[in-house]
């Protein structure tokens, strides 16, 4: 059960780096949430820092033990992550997007960002610890291109609302991881990836190219159509361009 134990903090340096540290003492127990008001030191994909209010928004991370999924299963704690927030957020009327592999966009601003850490052991994965910055009640971004729940529906929910309505999603979804319905969790994967089987423009080692996206891979790779050829990426390996809105 997720959720089972929530804790709250006041501030942290990463709620990520809270999970580690108990974990590394044998101190939490698998479905543990911790919540934070703030974080002083939040991570998010690419080594970039996640900006947040104070106490405006969801700055989350769940521990799973997760020993009996393969590593060639990974991605699927990723599709698993995204998912949840997808569905909390559609019960809210707002149309969100995955933006591979993992942040959550609607229209071309971010509202959600996830940051996922594996703990592997021999060929399958014995922890997992997910992080999730949710854009709830912020109204202001400065200069990022975000947006938040408040700003698409004009609508102030108590933080705590918004974290046990994630909770009730991943509870659901981790049914599915485990009894390996895999193919029913990548095929609503799919059907909300930003950009899907659109001409669009990239970055990838060769300099900039028009291309489309047509899948991912079990692995968790992009699959890019470029110059009529199938091309898979890595996190690394390609950047989505300004035009696109990023």
């Amino acid at each position: 059960m997720i959720g089972k134990k929530i804790i709250h903090l006041d501030s942290v340096d990463s709620t990520n780096n809270y999970v580690a540290n108990m974990l590394l003492t044998n101190q939490i127990e698998h479905g543990t949430v911790i919540l934070a008001d703030e974080q002083t030191a939040g991570k998010g994909q690419r080594g970039n820092v996640w900006h947040s209010k104070s106490g405006e928004n969801i700055i989350t991370s769940i521990y799973l033990k997760t020993a009996n999924l393969s590593v060639n299963h990974q991605f699927y704690l990723t599709i698993f992550s995204s998912l949840s927030v997808i569905r909390i957020l559609k019960k809210k009327g707002i149309k969100a997007q995955i933006k591979w592999p993992n942040d959550i966009v609607v229209g071309s601003k971010k509202i959600a960002g996830i940051l996922i850490e594996n703990q592997l052991k021999y060929t399958s994965i014995e922890h997992c610890i997910i992080g999730i910055g949710l854009n709830t009640n912020q109204k202001n971004f400065s200069d990022f291109n975000a947006t938040s729940i408040f700003n698409e529906t004009n609508e102030f929910i108590p933080i705590h609302h918004i974290l046990l309505s994630l909770i009730s999603e991943m509870n659901q979804i981790f049914i599915d991881i485990e009894n390996e319905n895999f193919e029913k969790l990548k095929v609503e994967y799919l059907e909300n990836l930003w950009l899907l089987k659109t001409q669009s423009s990239y970055t990838d080692q060769t300099g900039d190219f028009i291309g489309e996206i047509i899948g991912v891979s079990e692995l968790g790779l992009l699959q890019m159509m470029k110059d009529n050829q199938l091309k898979e990426y890595n996190l690394k390996e390609i950047k989505f361009n300004s035009r696109n809105g990023f």
